[in-house]
């Protein structure tokens, strides 16, 4: 039987389809009549201004938030609540302050039950691959910010789910810090198929980030843009054999197209 911790081929990433999505909280519609496909195993970057509704939708493919009219589909199925295969990641970390950063990353390998020998050795595994050996043992109030944004994806990942969705997670960092997650995320994305959502207000991190932009403005979508790369891929980015710098020198086609395209529509 295949571990949490063996490199077992990683299993395919969800596809989305959000038909005809109503949501807002009371009689307030934030979206409306949203459509959208998100491919499974791409990263999907949405952006948009405060208040546009990114996080909303978000919580609605978590299965946090029910619409008040459409659907949000999963591989087919409606999605009526949460679920392990779908992943969230927070700006605010949410971490458990009583418990150690290795028990956090084991939480939710514990709700399901998984035997503690297996899922120890996959949260020592993860804090491995985010960088955090040294830290199994401390607790939330002795970490950095960025430290603790990575104890997150570390347990967001623990459980292998098939998306994983991220509000606007960085967001919070010093721009050294999140220079730096940025560059763990595009790493860790190497070692999993899942499809990733990420909600972001930063064009720059859109473009660096995303296979696809979705720009959300006004309580719609306003149009989804393709970004391709030269010379440094996603998948050639490793913790340890690309810089930052050379990250973000990355050549994106028509980048300054690209980005004058994303601000036009926000």
């Amino acid at each position: 039987m295949t571990t949490l911790t063996e490199r077992a081929p990683a299993v395919r990433g969800l596809a989305f389809a959000v038909e005809a999505l109503t949501l807002g909280y009371g009689r307030a519609p934030v979206l409306r009549e949203l459509d959208l496909a998100i491919r499974p195993g791409e990263v999907l970057a949405v952006a948009g201004a405060s208040g546009s509704g990114k996080s909303t939708l978000l919580r609605a493919l978590a299965g946090l938030l029910a619409p008040a009219a459409g659907r949000v589909l999963a591989d087919g199925v409606v999605v009526a609540a949460t679920s392990a295969d779908r992943a969230m990641v927070f700006q605010d970390d949410g971490l458990l302050p009583w418990r150690t950063v290795r028990r956090n990353v084991e939480l939710p390998l514990a709700l399901r039950k998984v035997p503690r020998a297996e899922r120890r050795a996959a949260a020592a595994s993860w804090l491995d691959r985010v960088g955090l050996t040294g830290s199994a043992d401390l607790l939330p109030r002795e970490l950095s910010g960025g430290m603790r944004q990575r104890v997150q994806l570390a347990r967001a990942l623990a459980g292998a789910p098939r998306a994983v969705l991220m509000d606007e997670p960085f967001g919070a960092l010093d721009a050294q810090t999140r220079a730096e997650m940025q560059r763990l995320l595009l790493g860790v994305l190497r070692e999993t198929r899942a499809t990733v959502v990420f909600v972001t207000h930063d064009v720059d991190e859109a473009l660096l980030l995303g296979d696809r932009v979705a720009v959300i403005g006004g309580g719609s979508l306003r149009t989804v843009i393709e970004v391709t790369r030269e010379e440094v891929t996603r998948e050639e980015v490793t913790r340890e054999e690309v810089t930052r710098e050379e990250v973000t020198r990355e050549e994106v086609n028509g980048e300054d197209d690209l980005r004058a395209r994303v601000l036009k529509e926000l």
